[in-house]
C-alpha cells in the first residue's frame, strides 16, 4: 500500500525484494512514450464506485460491493414516486437534446434518520446499474471533478448517478461554491442524476434547497405509512409462522415510527424474546427528543 493507504502499483514484491508487476500491455498518450501496464478495459463495469486519488497512480475508480437484491419497494410511497421519476428521466434523453438542454437532474431527499432515504437510494442504484450505468459516491469536490472529466472523456454516454449523502456535512467540510459549481453544471456533465440526502434541511441555505437546476425537486421521506409498515413486517416474517406476531396490532402500534424502529421491534420481540408491550413502550420513548442540556 502507498503512504495514503490506497493501492499502489508497487504493492507486491518478488523473492529478490524487487517489485513484481503484472505487465501485460503498453499504455501511451502520444505513441512516443510507452509505459508497461496491467490489463486495460474499454469501459467501467456497471456498479457503485468511489473516485479516489493516490500519489502513485493519480485518480482511480474503486468499485464498492453493494447488494441491492433484497431491497423492498413500497407501492404508492414517496420513494416509489422518486424512483419512477428518475426512470422517466432516463427515457427522455432525445427530448432534452431536442430543446438543447443539459441532460441532468438533481433531487434532494430530507427527513428524519431511519425514514427510508437509504432504501430509496438503493432502489435508484439498482435501476441505473441494470441500465449498464454507474453510481458515484461523492466525496471531495476537486477529486470528483477530475474523475468525472476522465470518465466523460472515455464514456461520454454512460448513465451516471452521483450520491451526495449528508450534503449539509459536505458543504460544511468544503467550500460551498465548489459544491454548487458541480451542481450548476460548470463542467457541463451530461446524462447524470444528482441525489442528495440530509437529516437537517434547515441547515441548508436557499442557494441549495430552493434552487432548481441545482436540485430541481425536493422530497420529504417521512415515517412509513400503515400500508408500507405492513409490507415491511411481512418482508421480515418472510412467510414463517410466527405466532407472537399480531400483524394488525404491530401496524397500529408503530404509527410515526421509522423503518429502523420497525426492524428493532422485530428483533426485540421475535429474536430476543422481549415482551411485546415493553419493546413497543421503549421504542415510543425513543421517539421523544432527549434534552441534552440535562446531561
Amino acid at each position: 500500500m502507498g503512504e495514503t493507504g490506497q493501492p499502489s502499483i508497487h504493492d507486491s514484491k518478488s523473492e529478490t525484494g524487487l517489485e513484481k508487476l503484472n505487465h501485460v500491455q503498453w499504455s501511451t498518450n502520444d505513441y512516443k512514450i510507452f509505459i508497461p501496464t496491467g490489463r486495460t478495459c474499454n469501459v467501467l463495469t456497471p456498479g457503485v464506485y468511489d473516485i479516489l486519488h493516490s500519489s502513485n497512480i493519480g485518480i482511480y475508480f474503486q468499485k464498492i460491493p453493494i447488494n441491492t437484491d433484497n431491497i423492498i419497494r413500497f407501492p404508492d410511497s414517496t420513494s416509489d414516486i422518486i424512483v419512477n421519476e428518475i426512470k422517466s428521466f432516463w427515457e427522455k434523453e432525445h427530448v432534452f437534446k431536442e430543446f438543447n438542454l443539459l441532460y441532468k437532474r438533481g433531487i434532494i431527499l430530507y427527513g428524519p434518520p431511519g425514514g427510508g432515504k437509504s432504501c430509496t437510494i438503493q432502489l435508484i442504484m439498482k435501476d441505473v446499474v441494470e441500465r449498464k450505468g454507474v453510481v458515484i459516491r461523492f466525496t471531495h469536490p476537486s477529486i470528483y471533478n477530475e474523475g468525472m472529466r476522465a470518465l466523460r472523456e472515455i464514456q461520454p454516454d454512460l448513465p451516471v448517478v452521483t450520491i451526495m449523502e449528508d450534503i449539509d456535512s459536505t458543504i460544511q467540510c468544503y467550500n460551498e461554491s465548489d459544491v454548487l459549481n458541480i451542481l450548476d453544471g460548470v463542467n457541463q456533465l451530461n446524462k447524470i442524476v444528482y441525489i442528495a440526502t440530509t437529516n437537517y434541511p434547515e441547515q441548508l441555505g436557499a442557494r441549495v434547497i430552493c434552487r432548481p437546476s441545482r436540485f430541481d425537486k425536493r422530497f420529504e421521506i417521512g415515517p412509513p405509512s400503515a400500508a408500507a409498515r405492513t409490507v415491511y413486517f411481512k418482508h421480515l416474517i418472510a412467510g414463517r409462522d410466527l405466532g407472537e406476531v399480531d400483524l394488525e396490532q404491530w401496524v397500529r402500534d408503530t404509527e410515526d415510527m421509522s423503518l429502523a424502529h420497525l426492524r428493532e421491534l422485530f428483533i426485540a420481540v421475535v429474536i430476543l424474546k422481549n415482551p411485546y408491550r415493553d419493546a413497543v413502550s421503549l421504542l415510543k420513548e425513543m421517539l421523544k427528543e432527549v434534552d441534552v442540556k440535562k446531561y
